[in-house]
């Protein structure tokens, strides 16, 4: 299990490079207020992932997660799958399969 760990500064998430933490960037209003999670990959092989995430709601652009709008405890649902690590992010942890 690794922390789910919220960057406010694009700069110094990019700079870290902390397995699992996250950058979130603002939201589009042209797309439903759809918002950008960047995070490092959990498993920590190093690789940057962003997907399309809604605060409080699913984006209808597939594919797309629920995230529950907080930056400490960060929730997505459905699970991630990142092609070499495959989990949940639930109360701030990615957790495994």
């Amino acid at each position: 299990m690794t922390r789910a760990v919220h960057y406010e500064d694009r700069d110094a998430f990019n700079r870290d490079q902390r397995p699992g933490s996250f950058w979130i960037g603002p939201p589009n209003i042209q797309r439903q207020n759809m918002q950008h999670l960047w995070f490092w990959c959990p498993c920590g092989c190093g690789d940057r992932r962003v997907i399309r995430v809604g605060k409080r709601f699913k984006p209808g652009d597939p594919p797309s997660w629920r995230w529950n709008g907080l930056t400490d405890a960060p929730e997505l649902t459905p699970s991630v799958n990142t092609g070499c690590w495959h989990g949940w992010l639930t109360a701030g942890v990615w957790r495994p399969c």
